[in-house]
Order: structure tokens, then C-alpha cells, then sequence
């Protein structure tokens, strides 16, 4: 039956029912009929609803199973608050005087240096680590009971927790990018306006530790008591360990891409150049004297020089820094100078300088090309008993 068919006939029995022939000032047919397509429409809508959610729950469940490959992933969620106070005016107390300080961006304590003036932070820190970048600063906490903590800090110096209880993090050098592990999975995620973007995430063991990154891959140290370093495409591809057992530290990149290293030989190790398009295959060595020993490095961003600790000697209780002549470290004679204590933290390059927090807790700078090199070494007054000043990176481009 047609619908027009079936609402005339509703129409003349309920108006035989009423008993007059009147038409009715409110329609009782009408009414029906909208109330039954009223509830079609529902039972359609519903239906709809719950396809939607069932496609959603099967897509959900093939992206778990399929955990061979890198995942999409939100952030690591931090509970209460994230924005913090502005920053306290300028601090007189910790007005940092003389030419070690000149130029040079610092956090000592919770207190951020720039060229020698200080503003209290409030809440952030202890800082291992800086990055200086267009919007603000990048600082990355040291590793406590409760993870590492990296915190956005704004130009106008409000605070917000970008990321907490990470086990390891890895800071783009454009500051546009952080990598983490969380228990056995390792993240990555961009910074936009002062947050963090949903992400990838793949299963890696639980001794891997982001360390850096390489053009869009992650740098990824296998194991922290071995041998051995491997690079994660983070393009939705699985992290594999890889065929490195020789690469014991990474300590910066080169122009064309490759990467400085020190990898294990005989009777010493040496240094090497990584080709992270071949999977870190060495591509040179150089075995400089004094040898290269453990502890952080750094290479100056024209690639001319890696400033590195020498090895440990039995006839100086005293370590010491080295600065190696990369143009010359390659070949027949290693050029090698040492320059100051030894290092204890990232290194920044200001201009034709290089600056360095070392391990006595002094403040040292020196111009690398200068021979005999003239180093200034200074403590930084106001920091807490056992902490070391973390010098602030400028961001690249």
C-alpha cells in the first residue's frame, strides 16, 4: 500500500471513531505517521552508529595485532596542570660576570642564564640539557625515580611539561621533534605550538635508549653495557637492532651526513666515520694518541673539530679534554691537543668558540682554532652542591 493510501485510510478511522464528520484541529493520523518515521529515522541513525564503531573497533585491533610495525600513538599523559607560573623577574644574585659567561645561554640550578643574567624558573629543573629555539626553550630533566621530564618553556617564560616518566630522551637538534622509550616501546612525536602531536611508537627491548637523531631517523644505542648502535626509520617501519657490535659511542655529525664515532679495534679504540646510508657501515678510521676514552663528545657544526676526553692514564690521575683536528684525524698523523679538565656534559659552540661544563664543576671555554689553545675555565656561582651547569644549544635549521 502506498503511503498516501495508508494515511487516508488512518485519517477516516479515527475520524469514524470520534463520531463527526468535522475535520479534527489536530490530526491524530499525521501524528502517527511522523512519530513512525521519527523512529526510523533512530533505528537508521543507530545502526549507523554502532557500523561506525564496530569498523573502529576492528581498525583498533588490527593495528594492535599487527605489532611488527611502528604504531600511531598519543603522548604520554600528564596529569593536573601543565602551564606553570611566568618566570620571576631577573635575579640579581646570579648575574654572572666575566668573558667565560659572554654570550652563552645557561641553566644552573632552576635558574636560566642568558649572557650573564639570571631568571628563576620556578618548578623546572634539575636540567641536564638546553635547546634555544624560535618559540622559546627546550630543557630535558635528569633522569630520576620517576623518568625524565622535558619541559616547553615560552618567550614571555611560561612552563609546560611536554612530556614525564619517559626512561630515555632524544631532542631533535631543530627542536621540532622528540624521541622517548617508555618500557619497551620507543616514540616519536613533533612539537607544535608548545605541544606534543600524536606520534609513532614500535616495540624495541628495554635496554634501548634514543640517543639522537639523524636527518628523520632516531639513533638508538642497543645496549648501554655494549657494543653497538642502530638507526630507526620512523616511517611506520619496525625497529631492527641491526649488524653494528662495534660502534661504542656517537658523538656528532659531519656535513655530508656521516657520523663520528668511536668504534672498538685493536689494541685501542679508534675513531670512525659512519654512513647512516648503509646501515652505520664504517667508512674510515683514525687511531689518534692520546686514545679517545669514555664520557661525552662533541663536533663543532663546520665539522672541523670533536671535542672528546682522552683515555684514561695510569701516569695521571688527572683526566683531561681532547680536542681532535677532524680535517686530520684520518690519516698517517692524528692531530690531537689537549685542552683543558675533562668533559662532563654537552658542549655548545658560540661563534669560533667552544664552551664545555667539566667535570671539577668549572665552566670552560677556549678557541679551538687558537695554538697553543688559551682555555678559561670559571665556576658558576649558586649552584646546588652536585650539580654541573647545562649549557643551552641553539636550535638548527
Amino acid at each position: 500500500m502506498a503511503r498516501e493510501d495508508l494515511e487516508q485510510a488512518l485519517r477516516e478511522t479515527l475520524a469514524r471513531q470520534a463520531g463527526t464528520p468535522r475535520p479534527l484541529a489536530v490530526d491524530p493520523a499525521g501524528q502517527a505517521v511522523r512519530r513512525a518515521e521519527r523512529l526510523q529515522r533512530r533505528r537508521t541513525l543507530t545502526g549507523v552508529a554502532l557500523a561506525a564503531v564496530a569498523t573502529v573497533a576492528v581498525s583498533t585491533g588490527m593495528a594492535q595485532l599487527n605489532t611488527d610495525h611502528a604504531r600511531y600513538t598519543s603522548p604520554t599523559v600528564v596529569l593536573g596542570d601543565p602551564v606553570g607560573p611566568p618566570a620571576t623577574s631577573t635575579v640579581p644574585s646570579v648575574r654572572l660576570d666575566g668573558p667565560v659567561f659572554t654570550g652563552l645561554s645557561l641553566v644552573a640550578g632552576s635558574t636560566l642564564v642568558v649572557d650573564g643574567r639570571g631568571t628563576d624558573l620556578g618548578g623546572i629543573g634539575p636540567v641536564e640539557g638546553g635547546l634555544r629555539t624560535g618559540e622559546g626553550w627546550l630543557f630535558v630533566g635528569t633522569p630520576g625515580a620517576a623518568g625524565r621530564t622535558v619541559w616547553a618553556v615560552a618567550g614571555t617564560g611560561t612552563s609546560r611539561v611536554l612530556l614525564a616518566g619517559a626512561d630515555a630522551v632524544a631532542v631533535d637538534p631543530t627542536g621540532r621533534r622528540l624521541a622517548w622509550r617508555d618500557g619497551t616501546e620507543l616514540h616519536v612525536a613533533s612539537i607544535v605550538n608548545g605541544q606534543l602531536l600524536p606520534g609513532l611508537r614500535t616495540p624495541v627491548p628495554e635496554s634501548a635508549t634514543p640517543v639522537g637523531f639523524v636527518g628523520d631517523d632516531v639513533l638508538v644505542r642497543v645496549r648501554p653495557d655494549r657494543a653497538g648502535f642502530a638507526l630507526w626509520r620512523a616511517d611506520g617501519s619496525p625497529f631492527q637492532a641491526g649488524p653494528d657490535r662495534r660502534v661504542l659511542d656517537v658523538y656528532g655529525r659531519l656535513p655530508d651526513g656521516r657520523l663520528v664515532a668511536r668504534v672498538t679495534a685493536s689494541p685501542r679504540p679508534c675513531l670512525a666515520l659512519l654512513d647512516p646510508a648503509r646501515a652505520l657501515a664504517v667508512s674510515a678510521t683514525g687511531c689518534p694518541v692520546p686514545a679517545i676514552g669514555d664520557g661525552p663528545g662533541s663536533v663543532s657544526p663546520d665539522g672541523r673539530w670533536l671535542l672528546v676526553n682522552a683515555a684514561a692514564d695510569s701516569r695521571s690521575a688527572e683526566a683531561t679534554a681532547l680536542l681532535v683536528d677532524l680535517a686530520k684525524a684520518f690519516g698517517a698523523e692524528p692531530v690531537t691537543r689537549q685542552v683543558g679538565p675533562a668533559v662532563a656534559g654537552p658542549a655548545v659552540w658560540p661563534a669560533a668558540e667552544v664552551a664545555y661544563p667539566a667535570v671539577d664543576g668549572t665552566l670552560v671555554r677556549f678557541e679551538p682554532d687558537r695554538d697553543p689553545v688559551r682555555a678559561t675555565a670559571a665556576l658558576v656561582p649558586g649552584l646546588p652542591a652536585g650539580q654541573r651547569p647545562a649549557l643551552v644549544a641553539a636550535a638548527s635549521r
